[in-house]
């Protein structure tokens, strides 16, 4: 297990959990209305220990408590998944970053390694209005684009699951020994 004395010593830019981190973000991922009596009841510890390990990962940044929203039950129905390379210069790959920054329809777009140099997640009311106010204007700012409308989730974004992995991997922390 991790000391406090320990993770104040790591600095900023890499926070390595301890089990109790991990447990807690396990609970959120379930639930992120619990508060932190629940939270304290569900793991057997003080209300104020869970207080304390929550805030000091929200200021690492490692939680950040969102809302899954079921975009099909509001009549957005059309989600899908564009792939696309560029063999653009640097003018010209600004003005993808800066479409892509600015098209709130996109709501997650990744530079990849891989057969797409980019990834991005697409939401629209419907196919066609997706094609023609969203990929036509990505096609002239690409070399190359797909697309990969989803037509049934199979399996939604499982936090909770990967964090039981982790804690039970290794015991405690998702980073490997560095013992010798």
């Amino acid at each position: 297990m991790i000391s406090d004395s320990n993770r104040r010593a790591r600095g900023a830019r890499q926070f390595l959990p301890d089990e109790l981190d991990l447990r807690i973000m396990k609970l959120l991922a379930a639930d992120g209305s619990l508060g932190y009596k629940d939270m304290a009841d569900k793991l057997g510890v003080d209300k104020r220990t869970v207080a304390s390990h929550f805030e000091e990962l929200q200021k690492a940044g490692v939680l950040k408590i969102t809302a899954e929203i079921d975009w099909s039950l509001i009549g957005v129905n059309a989600l899908a998944f564009v792939g696309t390379m560029t063999a653009l210069g640097d003018e010209d790959v600004a003005r993808l970053y800066e479409y892509i920054r600015n098209e709130p329809r996109v709501i997650e777009a990744y530079s990849t390694l891989g057969s797409d140099e980019y990834f991005l997640t697409v939401l629209d009311s419907d196919l066609q209005t997706l094609r023609e106010e969203v990929l036509r204007k990505l096609e002239p700012l690409t070399a190359d684009l797909s697309t990969a409308i989803v037509s049934r989730r199979i399996k939604g974004k499982d936090n909770a699951a990967f964090l039981s992995f982790l804690i039970s991997r290794n015991g405690v922390s998702p980073h490997p020994s560095t013992s010798a």
